[in-house]
């Protein structure tokens, strides 16, 4: 339950409608409107829109804003930077904004947005967290609330009450630019992950969470991003609308729109989706906003709209509260316009500003205390920040192959080759959207590289040689040197949105030659990927000794890789995306429904499929107990007994999936139902006790509608299976 410092609902209620009586039509469109306020200040390091400007705010301007536009929300893109970029920089300049707001009738006091997608991902000195993908191969919502709580926090102590995370969008194409952010193939995981996300990130209940990016984003037709989707209403409720459910679940108060075309119309103008689907049969109750300029695009990029007014009226009256319109304060004009024109209704707008002060007022936003600026400078980048993100990455990171157990490697090997620039490189392990829109530089970052942990993790007599190229590599005496094993760190430049975008799925030319002529040099090679999505790897899984999957573990990243390759940690992490076997086959997911042969054969199989990752010890499934028949709306208890039958402790991922015998409509080949991560010590076991609802029990029938028809489901838990039957 989120601890918002709001009166019960009546009493709130009363305040709005009070509030909204008294307000000018100028004063509630200006609520309705989100602008990017760096032309508030005076001096800018550059003239190129986003790049780094001071914290000197010009007075003139920013009353034009609040007093004349009376714009109720700032937001603050992926480059801003305030002064030097630390906390207490960014601090000082929201309590400055923070006073203007007592010089407006109203006092209103603003939202404050920003993209903390991985941590306070924009601030000098924060602990960058690992991404989204790499939160959900945890397959450990306990973890992921813990961290989205201290992202929140760190927020909220700087002044920002709106985070505009987490990404809740399902992938369902390897190629879209932005899978690193998404919470991975399958609805019930994205939708736990989802669902701890907005519980933690609202705990404190002074920020709100905004999950995005409503509906659909993650599956367009040629896998690009912004780029049009053709999804069938059952698509969008199985597959797509889970998460956001999770997000409602957890009272998550905002909701970012996607920009993108579903079944030829714009989500922000698609009534059918706003409306009826996201607030009548989801029942969200917070805001919706759009995203960058997304309503201006309506009209300049979907040409749905003849002009920026109409693109207004049109998103509006589908159920948009509010336009994120960026440096475009005219929108306040056109839509002043439109409402006199009686194109947009006031009861719509009085709804739509409802929505907003009600998130204002839950977030205790009109009787906040001062900022208490030393806070902000010990809570960014703490100390506990950084163990919280040594553990998300320690549980993330994915063994996909160890061929002879090469892996854990001895701390007193006697040598080691290293091959790669990002294994000394900082800013690839981080990805994009930090310190930037694209990524940090070099410099900008403070942490170790994963040449240095490995030096680190050796004794003092093993030798460590780098190289970054095919030229030092050629250099090498390989028969002088005699390494005993190569670890070849591969990696991609870092990325946002489309630039990401790939139709090959391959690793960067530059990184698959170098790992080539390492494999060619004879030596074993240990390939630790720090890469935030699947990639087509095959031919590295025919070549590799072992293959590492690191994700983009963040500035804590590096130790937690060595902990592994050494064996001080024992992997645990799980696909949350299946990997392809090359291009052609996306895409290739492992809930698709009957294929002609009725089950996935090598043609379809992935290179490794959701769920999928191996660990330093063994485990055994036996005694998988299932009722034999359950009533209608009643749960079910799956029980099953796990040993540990290797000789290291080691946590399992128990992952509970469902199969329908025969239903009304077809349904995939499985479905992840349930799971849990169980750590074990060596030779013991425990039994596992797995609860499905009647929710999970249900399915989509013709009509769209969740029923729970009698049928007979097959459970499935590793190589074991279940059967049961649901009866009136």
């Amino acid at each position: 339950m989120n601890n918002y410092n709001s009166n019960n609902n009546t009493e709130q209620q009363d305040e709005i409608d009070s509030l909204l009586a008294g307000m000018t039509l100028r004063e509630k469109l200006g609520q309705c409107v989100m602008i990017e306020p760096c032309f508030c200040l005076t001096e800018r390091v550059s003239e190129e829109f986003g790049d780094d400007f001071s914290d000197v705010l010009d007075p003139a301007y920013l009353a034009m804003l609040l007093q004349e536009y009376n714009i109720g929300s700032f937001l603050f893109g992926g480059a801003s930077r305030i002064g030097d970029g630390s906390p207490g920089a960014w601090a000082n300049y929201l309590a400055k904004v923070d006073e203007y707001v007592d010089t407006t009738t109203h006092k209103i006091p603003l939202l404050f947005g920003i993209d903390a997608v991985h941590g306070v991902n924009f601030m000098k000195g924060s602990t960058i967290y690992t991404h989204n993908l790499a939160v959900t191969a945890t397959w450990n919502p306990k973890l992921a609330e813990q961290y989205a709580g201290q992202v929140g926090t760190e927020l909220s102590s700087i002044g920002f009450n709106c985070n505009f995370a987490p990404t809740v969008d399902v992938a369902r194409d390897a190629r879209w630019g932005r899978v690193y952010e998404s919470l991975g193939e399958d609805p019930y995981l994205a939708s736990e992950i989802s669902k701890a996300m907005v519980t933690g990130m609202q705990g404190n209940g002074d920020l709100a969470a905004c999950a995005k990016h409503f509906i659909g984003y993650g599956e367009s037709n040629n896998g690009m991003d912004r780029t049009p989707a053709d999804l069938s209403d059952r698509s969008i409720l199985e597959m797509h609308a889970p998460p956001f459910e999770g997000a409602i679940e957890a009272d998550v108060l905002t909701m970012m729109v996607s920009g993108g075309d579903v079944n030829g119309l714009p989500i922000p103008v698609a009534g059918r989706m706003l409306t009826d689907l996201l607030r009548d049969r989801l029942g969200f109750k917070g805001v919706t906003m759009s995203d960058w300029e997304d309503v201006e695009r309506l009209h300049s990029r979907h040409k749905v709209a003849v002009d920026r007014k109409e693109a207004i009226v049109r998103s509006f009256n589908a159920g948009l509260d509010m336009n994120m319109a960026v440096a475009n304060i005219g929108a306040v004009d056109l839509m002043e316009e439109a409402v006199q024109e009686g194109r947009i209704s006031l009861q719509r707008l009085d709804q739509a500003v409802k929505n907003i002060l009600r998130v204002k007022s839950k977030l205790g936003l009109f009787s906040k205390l001062p900022l208490d600026v030393e806070r902000a400078d010990a809570l960014v980048g703490s100390p506990q920040s950084k163990l919280l993100a040594r553990q998300l990455a320690l549980e993330s990171i994915t063994l996909l192959k160890n061929h002879n157990d090469i892996l854990p490697l001895a701390t007193d090997i006697k040598s080691i080759l290293v091959t790669g620039s990002s294994a000394n490189s900082k800013r690839h392990l981080c990805g994009g959207w930090t310190l930037g829109w694209a990524g940090a530089e070099e410099d900008d970052l403070q942490c170790k590289t994963v040449l240095q942990a490995l030096g680190e993790a050796v004794s003092a007599t093993t030798q460590v040689t780098h190289v970054a190229t095919i030229d030092e590599l050629d250099k090498l005496d390989l028969k002088k040197q005699n390494f005993d094993v190569c670890i070849s760190v591969v990696s991609e430049e870092p990325h946002a949105e489309w630039f990401g975008d790939s139709f090959e799925l391959g690793l960067e030319p530059a990184e698959d030659a170098l790992l080539r002529a390492a494999v060619a040099t004879g030596i074993p090679v240990v390939m630790v990927s720090v890469i935030g999505r699947p990639l087509n790897v095959s031919w590295a899984d025919a070549n590799v000794a072992a293959m590492l999957w690191a994700f983009l573990p963040g500035t804590e990243g590096a130790e937690p890789i060595t902990d592994l390759l050494f064996g001080r940690a024992n992997p645990s992490g799980r696909l949350p995306i299946s990997f392809p076997r090359d291009g052609s086959q996306i895409p290739v997911v492992y809930n698709a429904r009957n294929y002609q042969s009725g089950e996935i054969n090598t043609r379809y199989e992935p290179l490794y499929s959701f769920g999928y990752g191996l660990s330093y010890t063994s485990f055994e499934y036996s005694n998988l107990r299932v009722p034999a028949e359950i009533q209608t709306g009643k749960d079910v208890e799956v029980l099953i007994q796990v040993k540990n039958t290797g000789k290291v402790v080691g946590c399992e991922v128990v992952q509970l999936f469902l199969r329908d015998r025969f239903a009304s409509v077809t349904r995939p080949l499985k479905s992840l139902k349930a799971f849990t991560r169980v750590s074990l010590p060596a030779g013991k076991s425990t039994t596992v006790s797995l609860t499905l609802t009647p929710r999970q029990l249900s399915l989509i029938d013709e009509d769209l509608n969740f029923v729970q028809q009698p049928r007979d489901i097959e459970v499935l838990i590793a190589d074991q299976i279940g059967e049961f039957s649901i009866v009136d």
